[in-house]
């Protein structure tokens, strides 16, 4: 039997459209409940225009950058029940994600870890992920060309299930994928003049980007995913997963550690303002008051 996600999984996922629907919940989370509100009209309207259901089972022509970071961790919890809420998915049944991961130079092996648990279809968001390493140009190219993905680095309590390609899909096929929904913000590099939709550059695969929570701030992000709306009853988790249970939604457990921004092993540490004096250790990312030190740990 194919594994599949738990009710209480599927509960948080569907508990995203009650963020903003239930006037108990608009009441007790006003501005999340709005942020959260105008994504998945984002996504709704994107869906609409670009998505097809194939087979009763996956969504072709949209798919999802994914990296395992706290950002796209929101909008692949957000995409997931959008999906839910406007296919033909069945009352425990995630819709199958195409899904686009791109390795910086030496990834943390935790952040890889999540990306897998993430993926899966049982813990995560059943994405059907395609690995690949380069620039974001040159990934996203051989991505529609349906060149083979790369496997994600070896580690302990790996999974394969993020690497493999979907059942039916042969071994070199191309995407046909039209919008790519990327978890970009304002404040990140390269954001502050985007727009929510926007066509690649030229010389650029031709797709539409899409950016749902391009103007959500990095203490929206964090209520987001510690919204108890969306928790869980606790569960064993591997050590790659922070969060999650009761808190909210499960996301990777470097953010415990004080990392607030994730890339590189040769150039991210925890962040410095989250610093516990007289130790070395730091509070956990959601802990950090002053959004704009986002990135003091990035080097």
């Amino acid at each position: 039997m194919a594994p599949s996600p738990s009710d209480a999984w599927i509960r948080s996922i569907d508990a995203t459209y009650a963020l903003f629907e239930r006037p108990e919940n608009r009441e007790a989370y006003p501005a999340l409940a709005a942020k959260v509100e105008s994504a998945v009209r984002i996504i709704e309207a994107a869906l609409s225009e670009f998505r097809y259901v194939h087979d009763s089972c996956s969504v072709e022509r949209c798919a999802l950058s994914f990296n395992g970071g706290k950002d796209c961790t929101v909008l692949a919890h957000i995409l997931a029940a959008v999906l839910r809420r406007h296919t033909n998915a069945g009352a425990h049944e995630l819709l199958r994600l195409e899904a686009l991961y791109v390795a910086c130079s030496s990834p943390f092996q935790e952040v890889e870890e999540f990306i897998a648990y993430a993926a899966s279809p049982e813990t995560g968001y059943n994405m059907s992920l395609h690995t690949e390493q380069g620039s974001m140009k040159e990934a996203l190219a051989r991505y529609l060309d349906g060149a083979p993905g790369k496997p994600l680095a070896p580690g302990p309590g790996r999974t394969e299930i993020a690497t493999r390609p979907a059942p039916s899909e042969p071994p070199h096929a191309p995407h046909d994928v039209r919008a790519m929904f990327i978890g970009i913000r304002r404040r990140d590099p390269h954001g502050s003049s985007l727009e929510v939709r926007a066509p690649c550059d030229p010389g650029w695969p031709p797709i539409m980007r899409v950016h749902p929570i391009l103007d959500w701030d990095y203490d929206e992000i964090w209520a987001f995913l510690r919204c108890p709306v969306l928790g869980t009853p606790p569960a064993p988790a591997p050590s790659c997963v922070g969060g999650g249970g009761a808190h909210g939604v499960p996301y990777c457990a470097l953010y415990d550690q004080g990392y607030t921004s994730l890339g590189s092993t040769y150039n991210t540490r925890p962040n410095p303002c989250l610093a516990i004096e007289g130790t070395d250790r730091f509070c956990p990312a959601y802990k950090l008051r002053d959004c704009a030190s986002e990135r003091a740990g990035r080097g």
